[in-house]
């Protein structure tokens, strides 16, 4: 069990985000600190602060993940940054002083050879605990 865990949701699946939420509240300690983080990437408009659009868009994901969070009955805050998704999560997951952080791979494509992955990221430069969840997999084996 964690006292503080960091749920990394994309908005893309209903159904992966339900699995990782549920994955993370089954691992929480009674009254741990769960946080659901999204990041949302933008090409870098020079500006300090995000424009409208920035904006706009982590009002929708913040308003998203609470209505999920609520139908899942899981007690959970929302925290929606603009930012480079792994440098954003393994910061929240130092200010929240997480001891988990929960997050989903995905099919590997030539960005990821390239680039390399938030996965990967993540798994090197954590300073706690990180789960990896096929989320391709556990999907499929929830629907069983």
């Amino acid at each position: 069990m964690y006292d503080r865990i960091i749920c990394a949701i994309g908005l893309g699946s209903r159904e992966r985000a339900e699995h990782l939420l549920r994955t993370s509240h089954t691992l929480l300690t009674p009254g741990g600190e769960l946080s659901v983080v999204h990041v949302i990437e933008l090409f870098p408009s020079g500006r300090a602060n995000p424009d409208e659009r920035a904006v706009s868009m982590i009002g929708e994901a913040e308003e998203k993940l609470e209505a999920l969070c609520r139908r899942l009955g899981i007690d959970a805050t929302i925290d929606v940054r603009n930012g480079t998704a792994s440098k954003t999560l393994l910061l929240i997951a130092k200010e929240k002083k997480a001891d988990l952080i929960v997050l989903a791979t995905h099919a590997s494509d030539i960005f990821d050879r390239i680039f390399g992955s938030t996965t990967e990221y993540v798994i090197r430069h954590a300073e706690c605990s990180v789960l990896i969840d096929r989320a391709e997999r556990s999907v499929v084996a929830d629907k069983k």
